[in-house]
């Protein structure tokens, strides 16, 4: 008899969870369908044109140089955003002097990938990246866009007493800037006035010698050479680790790297025992779209400060 007590528990437990998850499930439909329908009024009542994705984001793009620059995957985009409510309340924005960076990365579908959300963290608006995957997209560096995004779209970190989770937002942006990453290192190169670098045109890698010692022996391939180093990022000068580790100089022809990123060995491979050096180069020679911990995004230009010694 307790038993069978105890099982019937059970059974209207199960019953009322899975009619809570469908209540729930029927609520977000219907919020879905009003924000759908409250975005096309506002749309028709601001005299708005705008397209529409399959996911529900409506968008109006003003093109000002139908020539200019679009993002492409890896690129680096500046701007700034101001997000409303449709009453005209404003529920966030960037900061007073201070643009927004991000870094454009797969696709808004990879949002759950580890790599992915180390790009994505830069990006204040989620929708932008869905707008920027989307075959049609026609953003370009100096444009201006306002997004219309349903509750459904909207990121975890807009949800605010000013901004509750069912209601739809309008974000409007100016694109500044787009940057691929050979010209972020560009700018760096020249905001830090670094001259004498030589350009590898088949791989991207600059390299200097800060401290050169002619009559010393060079690094032979396959041999193990102390190192101390600096690195910091390309983007925005900030220094990641530093230390002295030992590297297994290997042949920087091939595709290997010695236990290093391949822009790294490939530096090191340049040099004389007891010569400093800059090594810059793009994050294929890197970390790629994986990323290395929180301290160095997927896509990032990377410089070191390099010394060689005899190990």
């Amino acid at each position: 008899m307790r038993g069978t007590l105890i099982l019937g528990l059970v059974v209207s437990l199960a019953v009322t969870i899975v009619a809570c998850e469908q209540t729930e499930e029927a609520f977000q439909d219907r919020k879905t369908r009003e924000n759908k329908a409250e975005i096309r009024s506002y749309l028709a009542a601001n005299g708005i044109q705008a397209d529409s994705l399959r996911s529900g984001l409506y968008f109006a793009v003003k093109n000002t140089n139908p020539t200019a620059q679009k993002p492409q995957i890896g690129d680096e985009i500046t701007f700034r955003y101001v997000a409303k409510r449709f009453d005209g309340t404003v529920v966030d924005s960037s900061l007073a002097g201070i643009n927004d960076v991000y870094i454009r990365s797969f696709s808004s579908r990879d949002i759950t990938d580890p790599a992915y959300a180390m790009a994505y963290r830069f990006n204040p608006v989620p929708s932008f990246e869905e707008l920027l995957s989307a075959p049609q997209e026609k953003v370009r560096e100096g444009d201006k866009v306002s997004l219309f995004v349903p509750w459904s779209l909207r990121g975890t970190g807009d949800v605010s007493l000013l901004a509750p989770l069912y209601i739809p937002i309008r974000y409007d942006l100016d694109i500044l800037k787009v940057r691929t990453e050979d010209e972020q290192i560009e700018d760096f190169i020249a905001l830090n006035k670094i001259v004498g670098l030589e350009k590898n045109p088949n791989n991207g890698l600059r390299f200097v010698k800060t401290k050169v010692y002619p009559d010393s022996a060079l690094i032979p391939v396959n041999t193990t050479v102390s190192v101390t180093y600096t690195g910091k990022l390309i983007r925005n000068g900030r220094k990641f680790d530093s230390g002295t580790i030992d590297v297994n100089v290997v042949d920087p022809t091939g595709t290997a790297s010695g236990g290093v990123v391949k822009g790294f060995n490939d530096g090191i491979a340049k040099m004389r025992y007891g010569e400093k050096a800059i090594v810059i180069f793009p994050s294929v020679l890197g970390y790629g779209l994986q990323g290395s911990n929180p301290k160095i995004p997927a896509y990032s230009p990377l410089i070191f400060e390099v010394e060689a010694k005899r190990k």
